[in-house]
């Protein structure tokens, strides 16, 4: 499990009960009186998909108490294979040798980003006290973990009256996913510097972040799935305040800004990790309006031509109906023509540069530049490029007093409760699947 106090001694194999749900994100040895030079076979059992990354030479990561910083182990350490021994599902076994004595050390499965690190991140945005920065309680966990809500834009957006052009980025819905962390904490950390770019976009859009859906997922070490065993992104369609709350609370907060007249909610883009396939890309909608569908392909093939790791070739459009409860699905159904909806993946592994075969191992730089390169491409589709060479670049300034009110508070009760404000976009927010109006 995802826990820094996870203490597994003398690990020979691992279960994962149920494939869909549970994994391996991140596991010691803190008890194990290791001894210099002991050699240790790890079995991680009851992997379902025929096709993995560490089929193409993934492995996972190691510290120690004396190298602190996360390192892949050797491909050639790393086994997976199919074992009848356990219902003819797949065995990652990896071979280790404990070199130092006095050491505790940790495995991971990816990078690791917790639910702590990502409190003491948005602690340390706050201190700076950033006139363009707001961030709110959005709502709460089952397990009362906050659900943060970050606004970034200039402070005249969020004038009363002011109309809004939004971009509606989430994150970490599926816990074990740490790329998306690091994804978002790239656009994140873009959006509020003082770069030409990042001023520009301040000034004409307003961005609202929830970079951690599932927060009880993240600290309780799940793979995919919440507190209570549910995945989130196959709950849109009727998300529960009780057993959904951060997912109700994230919908309630979209369908107002789709029914208030002075927001138009351009994108929403949920950002995830891939477990078998290489590069970042993203998967959209398909729509019978032909004009609405090529409208959706630019700003894919726009972050392609910023980013050498995404992959428009490997970017898809699809309706399939086992996608139906999902974000991405939902929204698009359910938002007009002006608005696009993504989702953002990017490998657990690497990339290739096009051109080359060699895949490159991805780094926390590596995600956090995917992240600010998805934040650039914006500047592009807006064709905001002319602004920039008018920005100086001042100080940035502090906030004075309080923040001014929130355009957009927590709401109560069912989404469905609240009434369409704009007369040209659809009325019906119910819970229907969306699939049914393309």
């Amino acid at each position: 499990m995802y826990q820094d106090k996870f203490q597994v001694p003398y690990i020979k194999s691992f279960l994962i009960s149920d494939p869909r749900y549970h994994y391996y994100p991140n596991f010691s040895d803190e008890e194990t009186e290791a001894k210099k030079d002991l050699r240790v076979i790890f079995n991680i059992v009851n992997f379902s998909k025929t096709k993995s990354l560490y089929r193409d030479g993934m492995a996972p990561m190691v510290k120690s108490t004396s190298r602190p910083k996360w390192q892949r182990l050797p491909p050639k350490n790393v086994y997976y294979y199919r074992c009848p021994d356990h219902r003819k599902n797949y065995v990652m076994s990896f071979a280790f040798c404990f070199d130092r004595e006095e050491d505790t050390y940790q495995f991971a499965y990816c990078y690791p980003y917790t639910y702590t690190r990502f409190q003491h991140y948005l602690d340390s945005l706050q201190k700076r006290n950033m006139d363009y920065f707001f961030r709110e309680q959005l709502g709460q966990s089952v397990q009362q973990r906050q659900l943060d809500l970050l606004t970034i834009t200039s402070p005249d957006n969020l004038r009363e009256g002011a109309e809004q052009k939004v971009v509606f980025i989430t994150g970490r819905v599926h816990p074990g996913e740490t790329p998306s962390s690091f994804v978002c904490q790239g656009i994140i950390d873009f959006l509020i510097s003082q770069h030409p770019i990042a001023r520009v976009l301040r000034e004409h859009l307003v961005f609202k972040i929830a970079p951690m859906l599932n927060p009880d997922g993240v600290y309780l070490g799940n793979y995919r799935c919440s507190l209570m065993g549910f995945d989130l992104n196959r709950h849109w369609l009727d998300p529960s305040p009780w057993a959904h709350p951060t997912l109700h609370g994230v919908k309630q907060l979209i369908i107002q800004m789709y029914n208030d007249p002075k927001t138009s909610l351009e994108f929403y883009i949920d950002i995830h990790a891939h477990s078998t396939m290489m590069n970042g890309f993203m998967y959209g909608n398909i729509f019978e309006d032909e004009e609405r569908f090529q409208r959706q392909a630019v700003f894919p093939k726009l972050l392609c031509q910023n980013a050498e790791d995404f992959s428009y070739s490997s970017t898809s459009f699809n309706r399939d109906a086992v996608k139906a409860g999902t974000g991405r699905r939902f929204l698009g159904g359910l938002l007009d023509h002006s608005s696009y909806c993504y989702t953002l993946e990017v490998s657990f592994y690497s990339y290739i540069i096009g051109g080359t075969t060699a895949a490159v191992p991805y780094t926390e730089e590596a995600y956090m530049k995917l992240g600010r390169n998805v934040a650039r491409t914006f500047l592009d589709y807006y064709r905001l490029n002319p602004m920039v060479e008018k920005v100086a670049i001042p100080m940035p300034r502090l906030r004075k007093g309080k923040p001014p009110s929130y355009k957009h508070p927590i709401l109560r009760g069912p989404a469905s409760n609240h009434p369409n404000g704009k007369g040209d976009k659809k009325s019906s927010v119910n819970h229907k699947d969306p699939s049914n109006s393309f």
